[in-house]
């Protein structure tokens, strides 16, 4: 229910087999490398032990014009002494939107009927003691009639297939030392296009394969170590006949080596963590990442101090489609303040302050000659505070957030900027949100919940000399609401009802850079309906 309520798109995923999120805050490059450069999130699937039987769910959708998803999930799964294995399988047919979107020259398109958006995925999963296995393949597919900001003459399906596996095992040689061997694959094939265009240039596979060891040593209660390597391959095959890389080939490959290492140590008077984080790739050389933080709890006190480096690894494309300049990693450094109080047993406040600067970014642009094209220019980066205030009881929970952020003084890539706002397109400068639950009776719940965004900025049109009109769209409010009932008439059978949006407020998405593509519409309220069995094997 909290995922429901707290994304627009929730229920056209499969959010049913999720047990729980983790969100590491900051940079995670020194132990996760390239694609962790502002936070990490991750997301663990349901086990075995936690389905422990066989589950279905049926979900349906209905907006103003239009049905907005259907969706089914089953998953069935039990832990037999050493041995836990789950399987999930997920299905559904949604829509972005049933309102009419406008492009920057004015024509329209009504988006009911024309933005599909249909995922399908099976996930299984196998545990034996310390030996792991988990294997996804994910087959999402979209229906696009607005081309690249523009109203097309026909709606093309768009599929992104992808599939993923993890072989990994955590092996204790004696009570201070695991040493975990990790293998990891991963394939897609995304921006496949029907009708199909033989002159499509993103017809292209990729598939990663990497191996991670790592080693983490108890010295004692208080000083923890853990180090490792990684060796990871990039392979891409263009499939459109007649296509190649730049090397002249129809496939390309890069590889990347990389140490890692981070040091945890407790005293009486903080908490040290320290690391860092090298990586050496084939194409665009090397990236350095250190990593310093300060934490500690003083009775109900706590509070947290970062300093972090982090990078993002150039992509395939972004190496295929470098200019002249060239291409390297872009490098941020993030300087990050918390404090916490904690008010009673149940509630605490906390307010994290934090300064973000990256360089050279990777930049896409088109060339005078219209090609695609990819360079490190300008920086970025923010600077702001997050406020939150959680209670939790046996009655339920209560969440509420808020926060601000500015790019005074950053360095901002033009087409990314408002001008004399110090914001960012897209992104509005304050935000709150509240989320939800009460447990009215044992069996009966609502969850509701808010999201309110301040002014936003955004190119909407063109005007008489066919430059781009950056409009100024309002504060919004998003509200939603969803009842459950478990048990009705017999064990296991969950019923649920919310809506979406209460106040029709619809959304626009706006793209976060001057790229001529207006707002595309969200979705308008939404009525949503959800019937669930669990046939748990203990009962």
């Amino acid at each position: 229910e909290v995922l429901w309520a707290t994304t627009q798109f929730g229920n056209h995923f499969d959010v049913t087999q999720i047990k729980k999120i983790e969100i590491i805050r900051g940079p995670g490059s020194a132990i996760y490398g390239g694609y962790a450069e502002f936070g990490v999130i991750n997301i663990i699937t349901k086990s075995g032990a936690d389905i422990n039987g066989v589950s279905v769910t049926g979900t349906y959708g209905q907006m103003e014009n239009d049905f907005g998803h259907k969706n089914i999930h089953l998953s069935a799964g039990k832990k037999i002494k050493d041995l836990d294995i789950s399987l999930a399988a997920f299905t559904g047919r949604g829509q972005r939107s049933d309102q009419y979107f406008y492009d920057m020259n004015g024509d329209s398109l009504n988006m009911a009927g024309n933005s599909a958006l249909d995922p399908t995925s099976l996930n299984l999963g196998i545990n034996y003691k310390s030996l792991s296995f988990r294997a996804i393949h994910d087959l999402y597919s979209t229906g696009v009639g607005t081309g690249y900001g523009f109203v097309d003459t026909l709606t093309y399906k768009e599929t992104y297939t992808s599939t993923y596996g993890e072989l990994k095992y955590s092996g204790k040689v004696n009570d201070r030392l695991t040493i975990t061997p990790r293998l990891n694959y991963k394939k897609q094939l995304p921006w496949y296009t029907e009708p199909f265009d033989t002159n499509a240039i993103y017809t292209r596979s990729v598939t990663r394969i990497t191996g991670n060891l790592s080693a983490s040593y108890n010295a004692n209660r208080r000083i923890n170590f853990i180090l490792g390597g990684e060796y990871g391959i990039d392979k891409a095959e263009d499939l459109a006949e007649g296509h190649t890389f730049n090397n002249g080939e129809s496939t390309i490959q890069y590889s990347n080596m990389a140490f890692f290492f981070q040091g945890l140590a407790k005293t009486h008077f903080i908490n040290v963590i320290a690391g860092a984080r090298y990586d050496m790739h084939s194409e665009y050389g090397n990236a350095f990442c250190p990593r310093v933080g300060l934490t500690k709890k003083f009775n109900r006190f706590h509070f947290k101090a970062l300093y972090s480096n982090a990078f993002r690894a150039p992509s395939i494309e972004n190496i295929e489609y470098q200019d002249s300049t060239g291409i390297k990693p872009e490098l941020t450094t993030v300087l990050e303040l918390e404090t916490g109080y904690q008010l009673t047993r149940n509630a605490i406040v906390t307010a994290n302050f934090f300064d973000i600067t990256t360089k050279d970014p990777i930049v896409y642009y088109y060339t005078a000659t219209n090609q695609d094209a990819y360079h490190n220019i300008g920086g970025g980066g923010s600077r702001g505070v997050e406020l939150e205030c959680r209670v939790k009881d046996n009655w339920g929970y209560v969440n509420f957030s808020y926060s601000y952020y500015s790019v005074s003084s950053k360095d901002i890539v033009e087409d990314y900027e408002v001008p004399e706002e110090n914001s960012l397109l897209a992104f509005p400068a304050h935000k709150a949100g509240l989320n939800a639950r009460f447990k009215l009776t044992r069996k009966f719940s609502i969850n509701p919940s808010i999201l309110w965004m301040g002014e936003r900025y955004g190119y909407t049109s063109y005007d008489t000399l066919g430059d781009a009109v950056l409009e100024k769209f309002d504060p919004i409010l998003l509200a939603n609401v969803f009842l459950t009932y478990d048990n009705l008439f017999v064990k296991g059978l969950n019923i649920g009802f919310g809506v979406y949006d209460i106040m029709n407020a619809k959304v626009q998405f706006i793209q976060p850079y001057n790229g001529d593509h207006a707002p595309l519409p969200g979705p308008s309220r939404e009525l949503v309906f959800r019937l669930s069995y669990n046939l748990n094997f203990n009962d």
